[in-house]
């Protein structure tokens, strides 16, 4: 518990933060996450408020979430082709508070990158205490020099780092090792993604690789097979791009014994370099 009795304002990039759910074995929830600022802040000292910035309108049922356990979920459309763009606005919304609301002692900002390094100067400037809460291996070292104290995320939600997946190798796949790297490509997937699109997945993920068919039909009949074995779930979205028109999506049903195996037990195997196809 620090010393002082810190009034606090918390502000999180959860595009920032979400990106990075991908680096760990275990699923993340966006209840996990709440959880884990609320105690951060808590810890620090009078939690006031806590500001989740992101593309809601991508994940509606998160903001409704959000607000329905007590706090804000700030709204920052994306650029057209996707990017972020939430660091300016949230920027903006610290600088505001640590001038018009003298009470408010420290912040606790959600993030990890180096952007912040003039609102951190601006709330210093002002008597401001920051402390920063994020993946410690996508912290900068601005943030651990500028900040009061750094809280790493993947310690507070027991988090296990996830080893690298390996490209199939060039020899033919059995059934299994298909199932395996399918499970653990979409679990990384889900971890970055709103929905993972059938097209993309098919397309840009598996056809490349020549290992799920030679042609998308091959490849859309495994995914049919795979749907079939009960562990994959289809379901259909509006399409972002043509108004009026629906497009299939995957997603893992997590309570399948195939994905514990695939994600808390993978296959020694496939973790070997020399089972990678070159780049």
């Amino acid at each position: 518990m620090n010393p002082r009795k810190e009034v606090v304002m918390v502000h999180i990039d959860y595009e920032n933060i979400r990106w990075r759910f991908r680096d760990y074995v275990e699923y993340v929830t966006l209840e996990d996450v709440l959880k884990a600022f609320q105690s951060i802040g808590n810890e620090i000292g009078e939690l006031r408020q806590m500001f989740f910035y992101g593309d809601w309108t991508r994940r509606p049922q998160d903001a409704r979430k959000i607000e329905e356990y007590g706090f804000r979920a700030v709204n920052v459309l994306s650029k057209i082709r996707g990017a972020d763009r939430s660091d300016p606005t949230m920027m903006f919304a610290i600088d505001d508070q640590s001038r018009e609301q003298p009470e408010i002692t420290a912040f606790l900002l959600g993030a990890g990158d180096a952007d912040y390094k003039e609102i951190i100067l601006r709330c210093r400037e002002r008597g401001k205490r920051i402390y920063a809460a994020c993946f410690g291996r996508s912290a900068s070292r601005e943030l651990f020099t500028m900040t009061e104290g750094v809280y790493p995320l993947e310690v507070k939600l027991n988090l296990t780092e996830r080893q690298p997946i390996a490209l199939p190798p060039s020899e033919v796949l059995d059934e299994p090792r298909k199932t395996r790297y399918l499970i653990q490509r979409i679990d990384s997937l889900e971890k970055t993604l709103a929905d993972v699109v059938r097209n993309y997945l098919r397309d840009k993920i598996l056809l490349p690789i020549k290992q799920f068919g030679e042609t998308s039909s091959e490849v859309e009949q495994f995914l049919d097979q795979e749907i079939q074995r009960g562990y994959l779930e289809e379901y259909s979205i509006e399409n972002p791009k043509i108004p009026g028109r629906q497009v299939k999506c995957l997603r893992l049903k997590r309570e399948h014994p195939l994905i514990t195996e695939a994600l808390l037990h993978p296959k020694s195997e496939e973790a070997k370099p020399e089972d990678s196809a070159p780049s």
